[in-house]
Formats: C-alpha cells, sequence, structure tokens
C-alpha cells in the first residue's frame, strides 16, 4: 500500500509539472500609457446556479471539478513562513477544470501579472487592506503552505466571477530543478540565443542539463524587459515537456520513490491519494484556453489587463450548459 501511494503521489506531481508547463501567449499594447481603472472589484459573480445572458438560460454544471496547479518561485516550503509579503510567488497560475460525467478536461491558464485586488495581510494574520496587484503577489500573503494557496486560489475563484476552486497543488520551482537531478538530467534544445544567461545557450545548441544549469536557464529573467516573463514562461514550459518525457521513461517502483522523495519537500496540496489518482482517468485536452487580455507597462511593472467580457463568455461556455427550451 505505501508504494501505491508513493507512485500516486509521483503521479499527481507529474500532472502538476504537465498542467504547469503549458506555455501561455500575452498581447503587449502598443500604447504602454493607457490608463487602467479595471479591477476585480469591478466583477460581479455570475456562478449562480442559473444565469441569462442574452435572452438565452444557462445553467451551472454541477458535474465540474476545478484543481488549481502553481508554480511558486521560492526554493522549498523550508525558505517560507518568513515575514508576510515575502513568501514567494506563484508565478505560474493554471486551472484544470474537468467534467465528472464525461471523463474529459481542459486547461485554463492565468497570467502571473493578471491585475486583481491583493488583500495584504500583518504578521499575525490580521487583514489590513486591499490594493491592486499581479495575481501572483497573493500567495505571498500566507504562510508558503497551505494558507498561502487557499489564499491564491480565493484570489483565482474572485477573478474568475465567483468560480469555485475545489483543490489545489502548488510545486516550488526549485522541485523541478530536483526532479531534473533525480532523474539524470534533461536534454533540451536552445531555440534561440540565451548566452545572456550562460554563454552555452546558443541557439540551435542541444544541451544534457543537470539540475544547476537547469535552474539558471528557466529562472532567468531580463527586468528591463517588458515582456521578459513571457520569454521566460516559454522556457520553462519546454523543460516541463522535456521533463514530462524523461518521466514517461522511468520504470520500477524504486525509481518512483527516489523522485517522489526528491520532491515531496517542494509541494503542497489538499489534495488525497484518491483524488490525485482520478486525475489520470480523463482525457484532458491539450489546447489549453487563456484568460483574455493584454499586458501594459505601468508604475513601472508589467501589468495584465484582463478582458471581463470576453472572460465572461468563456466562463459561460466552459462552467454552463445552454437550456433547451
Amino acid at each position: 500500500m505505501k508504494n501505491k501511494n508513493i507512485y500516486i503521489g509521483v503521479l499527481a506531481v507529474v500532472c502538476a509539472i504537465l498542467v504547469c508547463g503549458v506555455g501561455y501567449t500575452v498581447w503587449k499594447d502598443k500604447n504602454q500609457d493607457k490608463e487602467v481603472t479595471s479591477s476585480v472589484s469591478d466583477n460581479k459573480d455570475i456562478t449562480s446556479d442559473t444565469v441569462v445572458v442574452d435572452g438565452v438560460e444557462y445553467r451551472l454544471n454541477t458535474n465540474i471539478q476545478t484543481v488549481l496547479f502553481m508554480g511558486i518561485d521560492k526554493a522549498a516550503k523550508s525558505d517560507m513562513g518568513g515575514r508576510a509579503g515575502e513568501n514567494g510567488q506563484s508565478d505560474s497560475l493554471n486551472l484544470l477544470i474537468v467534467d465528472r460525467e464525461t471523463k474529459k478536461g481542459q486547461i485554463l491558464q492565468i497570467s502571473r501579472d493578471a491585475m486583481v485586488d491583493i488583500d495584504i495581510y500583518s504578521a499575525s494574520g490580521e487583514k489590513m487592506m486591499s490594493e491592486p496587484g499581479q495575481i501572483a503577489l497573493q500567495y505571498a500573503y500566507g504562510d508558503g503552505e497551505e494558507e498561502s494557496c487557499h489564499l491564491t486560489a480565493e484570489k483565482v475563484s474572485e477573478l474568475l466571477y465567483g468560480v469555485n476552486v475545489d483543490s489545489y497543488l502548488s510545486l516550488t520551482m526549485e522541485g523541478m530543478v530536483k526532479a531534473a537531478d533525480a532523474i539524470g538530467g534533461i536534454t533540451m534544445t536552445i531555440p534561440e540565443d540565451y548566452t545572456w544567461i550562460d554563454s552555452a545557450f546558443e541557439a540551435g545548441a542541444t544541451i544534457t542539463m543537470d539540475g544547476q544549469t537547469v535552474e539558471k536557464y528557466v529562472r532567468s529573467r531580463d527586468t528591463e524587459v517588458l515582456d521578459s516573463n513571457v520569454q521566460r514562461m516559454q522556457r520553462q514550459s519546454q523543460f516541463m515537456g522535456a521533463l514530462i518525457k524523461k518521466l514517461q521513461s522511468i520504470n520500477g517502483t524504486g525509481d518512483y520513490l527516489n523522485l517522489y522523495q526528491q520532491m515531496e519537500p517542494y509541494m503542497t496540496t489538499n489534495m488525497t491519494a484518491d483524488e490525485m489518482k482520478a486525475l489520470s482517468e480523463y482525457d484532458i485536452d491539450t489546447s489549453t484556453i487563456s484568460v483574455p487580455g493584454e499586458v501594459i507597462l505601468k508604475d513601472g511593472h508589467a501589468q495584465f489587463i484582463v478582458d471581463n467580457d470576453e472572460l465572461q463568455k468563456i466562463i459561460l461556455k466552459i462552467f454552463y450548459k445552454k437550456l433547451v427550451m
């Protein structure tokens, strides 16, 4: 039974890496001085049992289940639990949406720079205020583990007009790096010139990277470039795709046990073993959906401004069923 639970744990981590590793696309506004007034506080909860849009009635699909996967920009859980606002950021946010009836699923990607109202907490856990900020920042105001995941899940729910987030699983970036060492390195071809990160990262070069090299490749970011996070996410996506391919070649309980032991200190979840195992039963559509919007520069930082009208259409399509009269 112990080995079975270890296998299930590894399966869940693999699912998390697979989901978090899908690349995303954002749109850069040519007018970077555009005034932004929209925030999540303008959103109204549309997730009632039934809604009417343009004269058409929709009913909430009660067979839907969601799991929020987070890639955390911290080394390990032991590095967290410090002062409020310093417990890491959720640099990767992907909501896995599955239908228990059809056994199908899809992924909704959320930009880490999506602007929401961030809840600010004191060191004692008392909520002090809310102010506009990138959704990735909400994680920092928890404990770096369950509380941070819960706060982030709540903020994702608010962004999506009250859609329920049933479960969560977070994995630190360092956890992905440890996985690379545990399975003997990852081989990747460099898609473009990244010699500013490492002289070996020439365009077209094929390199087998150990954990330390992977860390440089997936975490480096040129903060002077507005959309540098897009490039970083593309590299993270490439790495995790290569990691998945390598994981598929693993054989034997011993190898899975080693991988699980390497990664366990870097993940947090509220999912049970049965819930983790159930994820493998769904046919997940690899063509992901992104929360729509655009990237602008304001106050010296990249901000992703959600297109709320288009987002409502996506929510209706995914989470509701049109009633046939």
